[in-house]
């Protein structure tokens, strides 16, 4: 190459590198809590859920039972011909008894979504790790390379400045115009 580059300044490079490391850092601050809320949810379908749902089960068989109680008794204590008298036990039992659909219904969903979920959170978990690593690793790398051709471009850019008059040479843009016309030497008292 025979040119220079004239460069004037490397303040790009720098506001750059400055950038980046403000990215690692918010980056580092969105996986915390990417896998804090990923621990949550693991939490939430694997324990929580996986305990309220057979627990609802349970309670849903009882209600049943006493439903089935009350419409006994209630057809008990009528007369053959006003059996029809028993309705609010019948929907009371009708209604205990779909509670209890939906509850085990609720058991197996949890106990597929658990297996789902912890794939995906496996998964992602292994993302994270890939992207912590590569910002442990190769970011630091990737801001030292910067910071070489930050320091680099500077000498550069000193090495190839104007100099002025004690001792450094000058570019010939940069010196000030000659007048011509007044070349004699001035006489001294």
């Amino acid at each position: 190459m025979s040119g220079s580059a004239h460069i004037t300044s490397t303040d790009a490079i720098r506001e750059f590198r400055a950038a980046l490391q403000e990215y690692d850092l918010e980056t580092r601050d969105a996986i915390a809590q990417l896998l804090l809320q990923l621990r949550r949810t693991l939490d939430w379908v694997e324990h929580d859920r996986a305990r309220y749902w057979p627990a609802e089960v349970r309670a849903a068989s009882d209600a049943v039972i006493q439903a089935q109680d009350d419409l006994a008794r209630c057809e008990s204590a009528i007369r053959a011909e006003d059996r029809r008298s028993c309705y609010e036990q019948r929907m009371a039992l009708e209604h205990a008894r779909q509670r209890q659909r939906l509850a085990e219904q609720k058991v197996r969903v949890v106990r597929r979504l658990r297996v789902s979920v912890r794939q995906e959170a496996d998964a992602m978990q292994g993302r994270m790790l890939r992207l912590t690593d590569f910002l442990d690793t190769e970011f630091p790398r990737a801001l030292a390379a910067l910071g070489r051709m930050s320091a680099a471009l500077d000498k550069y850019t000193e090495r190839n400045a104007p100099r002025s008059d004690s001792g450094q040479r000058e570019s010939a843009d940069d010196s000030p115009p000659q007048d011509d016309t007044n070349t004699a030497p001035e006489p001294q008292p």
